[in-house]
């Protein structure tokens, strides 16, 4: 696969589920040379744990996300986007690896990723690296897998009792794009939110983290108002690009109703763990 890749580097494409890039080549977006097909290789298709996390193969399709035990045992908001992408077939045949690759602004994968702190390992000649979501996604369409590299693995932490993710999504009905999607996580100690983050998709050329909405919580009693007002400071800085079936001022609006609900879910999940 790898010398494949080297020696036809720039005319070939990696297929995986085949249900982003065949659809850009039916539309002349995409006339790659040779395809580079990923079913049959070895070592791309695993989930396994540890004591920190949980590792999933590149290969690993979105109806095994969402039905799998250890993922949603220790890390259940992967596992719930999973459920919502697409249709059955989408979720079939789609794979994790092809979906953050495709590094689609409006899919629901990288802000979850990103959000929880996970981690992309990538694979060439030369061996591989393990790189931070944040790096991974550099802009629409655009990741840092090169040419003769293919993503191997997906590594995202355990959700601990004393924390909570959520995604939520603004969507035209199930499994459509993403308008607007939030993902919240909470670590609580108390009443105290010990640790936040926030990260957005659809309003952004990448995965975007709100790091005004997590100051705003962040060593703070958790409360309603307090809810509220991270929610409304979640869009500063936004300047999300007009999409056909919303305006930028719509977009905008939902984060802050979206925020508001995924923080509320985040902190009933943890008090109903107590």
């Amino acid at each position: 696969m790898l010398d494949l890749l080297e020696k036809h580097q720039g005319e070939a494409k990696i297929i995986a589920g085949g249900q982003s890039l065949l659809p850009i080549m039916k539309m002349r977006l995409a006339s790659p040379r040779y395809l580079v097909d990923l079913r049959n290789v070895v070592g791309l298709s695993y989930i396994s744990e540890d004591e920190s996390g949980v590792r999933i193969g590149a290969m690993i399709t979105h109806h095994v996300i969402a039905s799998s035990p250890v993922i949603t045992g220790n890390c259940q908001v992967l596992s719930e986007a999973a459920g919502m992408i697409g249709d059955p077939l989408i979720r079939n045949r789609g794979t994790i690896g092809g979906s953050l690759c495709h590094a689609d602004p409006s899919a629901d994968y990288p802000a979850i990723i990103l959000a929880l702190d996970g981690k992309l390992v990538v694979m060439g000649k030369d061996g591989q690296r393990t790189e931070e979501a944040g790096q991974f996604f550099q802009d629409t369409f655009v990741t840092s897998v090169k040419p003769n590299e293919v993503l191997r693995e997906v590594w995202v932490p355990k959700i601990a009792a004393d924390s909570a993710a959520v995604y939520e999504r603004l969507s035209r009905g199930p499994g459509g794009f993403v308008l607007v999607g939030v993902v919240a996580f909470l670590r609580m100690k108390g009443q105290r939110c010990e640790a936040v983050r926030v990260a957005l998709s659809g309003v952004a050329p990448t995965p975007v983290r709100s790091k005004a909405a997590e100051e705003t919580l962040e060593g703070k009693t958790l409360s309603d108002p307090l809810i509220q007002s991270a929610s409304r400071r979640a869009v500063e800085g936004l300047n999300p690009s007009p999409v056909v079936h919303a305006s930028t001022e719509y977009q905008l609006a939902m984060v802050e109703v979206i925020m508001k609900r995924a923080f509320e879910r985040c902190r009933h999940k943890i008090e109903s763990r107590r």
